[in-house]
This record gives structure tokens, C-alpha cells and sequence, in this order.
């Protein structure tokens, strides 16, 4: 099974908003980008926020908050949550990147992202979906 690792931003402004970004198949969700690892992670994701985001971040600013493996039945994909404590600038204006109360995310969610984001704001390091467990309900 081919495995996929992802970078996911969690932008959190003043306010409490998160800082969501719209995929082409028109569903919102977190910043991410697939990692390539011929540059190491964080510098990868620094320059992600730069290029994509139009912000600066220090990879010192860069906070690991969560790890999620993800097991579909055509690949399995882990993701890395980065918290970012501090940034330079504004994200870019347009018209598939907004702002959004975590209590009231846009309605067309990516599903990993709607299933996430709860979790994102607890102090839960890790978690899986994909594996049937004792504990956890099986999530789509």
C-alpha cells in the first residue's frame, strides 16, 4: 500500500479563527502540502508558508501538535500537524483561503479535516483512522 506524508498548518489568529484553504475538488481544510523529503520537513513547510500562504514562519515557530496515520483502502497517508506560534505578515487574500470560527467551519469540510479539527484543538498528540479498535468507533 502506498503511504503518503503530509504537513498540515494550524494557524490560530487573535481572535480564535483557524486559517482555512480550499482544494481544487472545492472542499476547505487546513494549509497542507505533501512532503518530498529532499528538503527535511520543517524547512519544507517554511517554505510552503511562504510560497502558498504569503507569511514567513521560523522553523523555531514550528510546533508538532499532532500525528495522525490514516489507512484508506487505496493508500495510507500520515499526517503532521504543525501549530504555528508566531508568523510574519498576512496570508494572502483570495478567494479560496479564509478565516473560520473552529466552532463553525465552513460546511463543505474535507472529511479528514471535519473529523481533525476537534482533536486538533485538544492536547491529543495522536491518532488513527482506518484500523478497527476496542476503544475508538470506526470512522469513515
Amino acid at each position: 500500500m502506498p503511504i503518503a506524508v503530509t504537513a498540515h498548518l494550524l494557524l490560530i489568529d487573535q481572535t480564535g479563527r483557524i486559517l482555512l484553504q480550499q482544494a481544487a475538488n472545492g472542499r476547505w481544510g487546513l494549509p497542507a502540502t505533501e512532503l518530498r523529503f529532499d528538503v527535511s520537513p520543517q524547512r519544507h513547510v517554511v517554505a510552503f508558508a511562504g510560497r502558498d500562504l504569503g507569511i514567513e514562519i521560523a522553523e523555531r515557530d514550528l510546533l508538532l501538535a499532532h500525528v495522525n496515520a490514516h489507512r484508506t483502502t487505496e493508500r495510507g497517508t500520515v499526517r503532521l500537524v504543525f501549530s504555528v506560534g508566531v508568523w510574519n505578515g498576512e496570508p494572502a487574500q483570495s478567494a479560496w483561503r479564509q478565516w473560520a470560527s473552529p466552532g463553525k467551519p465552513p460546511e463543505r469540510m474535507a472529511t479528514w479535516d471535519a473529523q481533525a479539527l476537534p482533536v486538533l484543538l485538544t492536547f491529543t498528540p495522536y491518532t488513527e483512522i482506518g484500523w478497527a479498535s476496542p476503544d475508538w468507533p470506526v470512522l469513515p
